[in-house]
């Protein structure tokens, strides 16, 4: 089962935005209703929403987060991928989990970052606009 994930995982070549995360996020709740919810769980310092999926509906609870430092957004894609394959993979109901994923928790400091998420992969791209 392990290879068949990894060989399913996307081939990305940019990072996602906090405006794409958000709208993949939506978007998965409103192709899997049944599966998936997205609601508010708090406020940014900015004041902007910061928001979480629940998926599934089992008996042990895990929570999942991404952007632990708002530098660090391969994390967030990972929670990307993970939570389609877990609203979409009926096999993964027998974990007897429901998740909780906050896909942005820092969603102020991903923004100040935003400008390499798309490339150029260069130090000074990167060491610009940290």
């Amino acid at each position: 089962m392990f290879e068949t994930v990894l060989d399913e995982v996307p081939d990305y070549k940019a990072f996602y935005t906090v405006d794409e995360l958000n709208a993949n996020s939506e978007k998965l709740a409103q192709e899997q209703p049944n599966k998936a919810k997205i609601f508010k769980i708090g406020e940014s310092r900015n004041g902007e929403d910061i928001k979480a999926l629940r998926i599934g509906k089992g008996k042990k609870t895990a929570l999942l987060f991404g952007f632990p430092h708002p530098n660090e957004p391969i994390g967030s894609m990972t929670l990307d991928y993970l939570a389609r394959r877990l609203a979409e993979d009926t096999t993964l109901d027998t974990l007897d989990y429901t998740w909780f994923i906050v896909k942005c928790a820092d969603p102020d400091g991903a923004r100040l970052n935003e400008g390499w998420f798309k490339g150029p992969f260069t130090p000074l791209n990167y060491a610009l606009n940290y």
